[in-house]
């Protein structure tokens, strides 16, 4: 079984009652993936590109999975599937029928597909990816280093740096992935 531990914490919620809706129906549901690491997202790409999976998988760096912001889910009896993703989508979700079992906050796909696209360009002040710069980011959190994150973040003010890094770590996060963070729904 996955966790869903991980996931953004509206999106957990969403999760869970809709596999109660599912349920209730007297049907069966799981899910079959929810935060993946970069290794597993290299693996299903791969897998993809050479024809060996029936739903399509986008390059590692790129996927809201990565970054907990979707989940997928398969019901029986699988006919059922579209009539769920209406219902994500009923409840502003994010659903598409060419990935029947990917379910994700409304817009998260696009969002972090954009980030990753845009930060595949030579670029000074952004890392190779999402991942990169968070990692990046979480380095100059601990250091308190206010040069480094306003380098590292785009049109940043020092007030702004100053209040972010002398935030709690969590909220911390937060902000920095706000960027990629969509609205909550349901």
């Amino acid at each position: 079984m996955v966790s869903l531990h991980a996931l953004d914490p509206g999106l957990r919620d969403a999760a869970l009652q809709l596999d109660a809706a599912v349920r209730q129906s007297g049907l069966q549901g799981r899910f079959t993936s929810t935060l993946r690491t970069r290794a597993e997202q290299t693996r299903l790409y791969r897998r993809f590109l050479a024809g060996g999976s029936q739903f399509p998988a986008v390059p590692p760096g790129a996927s809201a999975h990565e970054y907990g912001l979707a989940f997928d889910y398969v019901v029986s009896p699988y006919e059922v599937q579209p009539q769920l993703g209406a219902m994500w989508l009923s409840w502003g979700g994010g659903w598409a029928e060419s990935d029947a079992v990917h379910f994700e906050l409304p817009g998260a796909s696009k969002a972090v597909y954009d980030f990753y696209t845009k930060s595949q360009a030579p670029r000074d002040s952004i890392g190779a990816d999402l991942t990169n710069v968070v990692t990046q980011a979480t380095d100059l959190y601990f250091g308190s280093n206010v040069a480094g994150l306003l380098r590292l973040i785009p049109g940043l003010s020092k007030n702004q740096a100053l209040e972010a890094l002398s935030s709690p770590y969590e909220s911390f996060q937060k902000w920095l992935i706000s960027s990629i963070r969509l609205p909550s729904f349901h």
